[in-house]
């Protein structure tokens, strides 16, 4: 066991504190998973059970199901989950520290490298769970991929119409804050919601909200192409993992009157505070 954390040069230090790092690309985004680079899990898969735990700096931990499909291990069941209670999008870096026992130390950094401000609150157990939750069948699997007995290779997906339509929609400028969105399935199927980046938060007016039953906070806004303008609310959730904000009561009206599809880019650019209205700039995908 001591073995798997040498270097590959067995006469160098044992090397106990790994790092990885990850940056967002479309496609995380879009299927809600993070590949493991092949590299980290070649050396350290033996050690990896089916769950892994990532903490970040502020203490909390999260629980995330490693997968493995496509030839490579995931981070999946559990991980939109930790990316969007911290607000993680396209261009954000995040830096993985490896503790061992499937133990990750997670940085979060945005679009401009600065490390993101994390949530606290008066509850950080509550994302703390038993570290021996595992299934030994899935332990089994990891250890298989890289002994050589995985079948299949690894393919990266070619998104290039999603990645080229948001380098053009990432650079859209302006003097008001901008929040970037790509459409997923669920934003346009008719579900009527679809979230926004967490920071919007940051810039909402303080009044103007209301509760429902959900104990969201709930502000009525309008979103605004050229001169037309599409009544909706967002909501906004406070849980332990950190707050989100959700558009709804209305967008299902707004995807299907703009024909926006998957793939496509919607930038929200907040022009007001009072009366909140986000003026939508829509990247079409050409895909």
């Amino acid at each position: 066991m001591a073995s798997q954390w040498r270097r590959d040069n067995d006469d160098g230090p044992a090397d106990r504190s790994p790092h990885f790092f990850k940056i967002i690309l479309p496609n995380a985004v879009q299927e809600g998973k993070l590949r493991i680079p092949d590299k980290f899990v070649q050396k350290f898969g033996v050690d990896l059970s089916d769950m892994a735990f990532l903490t970040i700096p502020n203490g909390r931990k999260w629980k995330v199901k490693l997968t493995q499909h496509a030839g490579g291990v995931w981070f999946q069941n559990g991980w939109s989950e930790f990316a969007s209670s911290h607000g993680v999008a396209v261009g954000h870096l995040l830096v993985f520290k490896y503790e061992g026992n499937s133990q990750f130390h997670v940085l979060i950094f945005d679009a401009t490298a600065t490390e993101i401000d994390y949530t606290l609150d008066d509850e950080l157990q509550v994302h703390r769970i038993e570290d021996d939750e595992s299934d030994d069948s899935s332990v089994e699997i990891i250890k298989h991929f890289y002994r050589g007995e995985g079948s299949g290779s690894a393919h990266p997906k070619k998104d290039g119409g999603v990645a080229k339509n948001l380098v053009i929609a990432n650079a859209f400028k302006s003097e008001n804050p901008l929040f970037t969105v790509i459409m997923r399935p669920s934003y346009v199927n008719g579900k009527d919601r679809a979230s926004l980046p967490q920071d919007i938060i940051n810039y909402l007016p303080r009044d103007g909200f209301t509760k429902d039953y959900t104990k969201a906070s709930i502000l009525p806004v309008k979103l605004q192409i050229v001169d037309r303008l599409w009544p909706v609310k967002l909501y906004i959730y406070e849980r332990s993992g950190g707050s989100s904000c959700v558009v709804s009561a209305g967008w299902s009206a707004f995807v299907r009157e703009n024909s926006l599809q998957v793939g496509d880019v919607c930038v929200f650019e907040l022009i007001m505070r009072d009366g909140v209205v986000l003026n939508v700039h829509i990247f079409k995908c050409q895909d």
